[in-house]
């Protein structure tokens, strides 16, 4: 307790909160660029959806690619340059003519940057001997900064116009790195890992669930803005909405927290998976403001909640770890996946359709893979040692 209570202690656990959320920016900003990008540039939804999946295609990949090699260089330095990465190519996407190639590569740099970020604040985090707090105190204080940081983007389109977001982004990433200067506290030196293929293989179906929740989460969420557009909503409204939601993902955390010692772990997993599903379908349905809000405070309290019970499954299956980075790249590439083939779903059906998608991933077909889950929880210790 003393060293969770130390000043080192939250010194770090601030910046890891802080890069965490400005890495999570890459997905939570998502429909507010995607609407930058339909009203400020004239793309198609389904061009707006590829550059989101760019972006967060690079964050994935560029976390895989980098994390054999991170424990060689200090968190903060990883972190520092991730960050200026991101607030140029930002800044350059803002200035950028409307060519669709030249705002998929700058998408491109941008999450390269992102993932630098969140790859630094995973790294500082682990070298803690009290890891698992300083995970937990960073993921919800980037909840909470996320809030604030999303309530920007509305009075940036507000007072710099429908490409204001790629404004407000650098902006946003400037103010907060005196608060990532705390990594100077990490002592992180942690050797690379090791990724067994049995491994992999062992933890298929937690995999499978993890990206299908995510791709259905993903192209729900890409396209929230226009969802709440199409009910002739204010843009003020919808980014209210859309950046106050997030907050209520603490929820979620906490009851994942609660159900998860006290029930079994697959019956609380199959619960959140449905639930998700509906309230991607209720999303898409919305027919009022009330129904748009619920929709996109239950949208948090459910990917919470499930997060959090997939990570804690993938560290019972494997100690270590590994699982557990699988699983987060995968969620992640699942998440860009589910923008462009959301954008398909707009331009050649309609916003329902991405809901009921949704819908069919997360609470038909995941759950199918929760058989596979159930047995592995029970040979953990000898499949997965």
């Amino acid at each position: 307790m003393r060293v969770a209570a130390s000043p080192r202690f939250v010194v770090l656990a601030i910046a890891v909160a802080v890069a965490s959320a400005v890495a999570h920016l890459c997905t939570s900003a998502l429909p507010f660029q995607v609407g930058s990008l339909i009203d400020g540039y004239g793309l198609s939804a389904t061009k707006a959806g590829l550059v989101g999946f760019f972006q967060v295609g690079a964050l994935a990949l560029s976390m895989i690619v980098f994390s054999p090699v991170v424990h060689r260089y200090r968190p903060l330095n990883v972190c520092l340059l991730g960050a200026a990465i991101a607030v140029a190519a930002n800044v350059m996407i803002y200035l950028a003519p409307p060519l669709l190639a030249l705002l998929c590569c700058l998408a491109v740099v941008i999450g390269t940057g992102y993932g630098l970020t969140l790859t630094a604040a995973v790294a500082a985090a682990a070298s803690s001997p009290v890891a698992d707090r300083l995970y937990a105190a960073g993921n919800s204080g980037a909840l909470l900064i996320i809030v604030v940081m999303l309530s920007a983007f509305p009075l940036a389109v507000h007072y710099l116009g429908p490409r204001g977001t790629f404004l407000a982004i650098p902006v946003l990433i400037i103010l907060c790195v005196p608060l990532l200067l705390g990594f100077r506290s990490s002592a992180a030196g942690k050797a690379a890992v090791d990724l067994h293929a049995a491994r992999f293989t062992g933890g298929m179906p937690l995999l499978v669930i993890w990206a299908l929740f995510s791709f259905g989460t993903g192209a729900m969420w890409a396209f929230a803005e226009r969802i709440g557009a199409s009910l002739a909503l204010s843009p003020q409204t919808v980014g209210w909405v859309l950046s106050i939601s997030p907050f209520t993902g603490l929820i979620g955390t906490v009851l994942a927290a609660f159900c998860s010692e006290r029930f079994n772990r697959v019956t609380v997993l199959a619960v959140g998976l449905v639930g998700g599903g509906i309230t991607c379908l209720a999303f898409a349905t919305a027919g009022s403001l009330g129904v748009f809000a619920a929709a996109a405070i239950l949208y948090w309290v459910f990917t919470m909640f499930i997060y959090v019970l997939l990570l804690g499954t993938a560290a019972q299956l494997d100690h270590s770890g590994r699982l557990g980075t699988l699983g987060t790249g995968c969620e992640r590439l699942a998440f860009a996946i589910g923008a462009p083939i959301g954008g398909l779903m707009v331009d050649y059906g309609s916003l329902r359709l991405i809901g009921i998608t949704a819908a069919l991933s997360c609470s038909l077909i995941a759950p199918w893979f929760l058989i596979g889950v159930a047995r592995l929880l029970r040979n953990a210790p000898a499949q997965l040692p």
